[in-house]
């Protein structure tokens, strides 16, 4: 996607292209307990979370990925951003942050300025999510900017829910305040 390695500014949060000096503090939110029970890629070392982070760079190239920080704050607090999804490669919305940043209305406000810029970027007619069952304040996330469940799946041997939102159904009319 071009451009997708842009900054997005929201009215408490920067977005940064995620890179490779993110690792060693995004391997720390993963790493969190709270966190890692509701991964949908669960890596068992940091070899294995290396090679996740590669893919996810890989994808923030062509589909957008970046690092979550509070303004005014150098720590990550998580990460937003797009994969591709089954063998068909839906755009899938992707997100986590750490639990001391839950119930704050900060992944939303990420997500909406992650598919804010990924709609207006690309033609896409649909993004989906996946979430764990258990994870109802993911669930919040998505419903909150216009997924509907689609139908459950089976990943890494566990239970999800996939989400889908047609493009016209998602919430991204709040955009982010200012790309740069």
């Amino acid at each position: 996607m071009e451009g997708a390695q842009i900054r997005l500014d929201t009215a408490r949060l920067v977005l940064e292209p995620l890179a490779p000096s993110h690792a060693e503090a995004l391997y720390s939110v993963y790493q969190e307990p709270a966190v890692s029970r509701f991964l949908i890629t669960r890596p068992r070392s940091r070899a294995e979370f290396d090679e996740i982070l590669h893919r996810t760079l890989a994808f923030g190239r062509s589909h957008g990925m970046w690092a979550v920080l509070r303004k005014g704050e150098p720590t990550l607090i998580g990460r937003v951003g797009f994969f591709a999804f089954g063998e068909a490669g839906r755009p899938e919305l992707a997100f986590l942050l750490s639990s001391s940043a839950w119930g704050r209305g900060y992944a939303t406000e990420a997500c909406r300025a992650a598919l804010h810029r990924a709609l207006s970027a690309h033609p896409w007619a649909e993004v989906v999510a996946v979430v764990r069952p258990a994870n109802t304040l993911a669930e919040r996330v998505v419903q909150k900017l216009g997924f509907s469940p689609e139908r459950e799946v089976e990943l890494e041997g566990e239970p999800a829910v996939l989400f889908r939102a047609a493009r016209s159904q998602v919430d991204a009319s709040r955009p982010a305040n200012r790309f740069s």
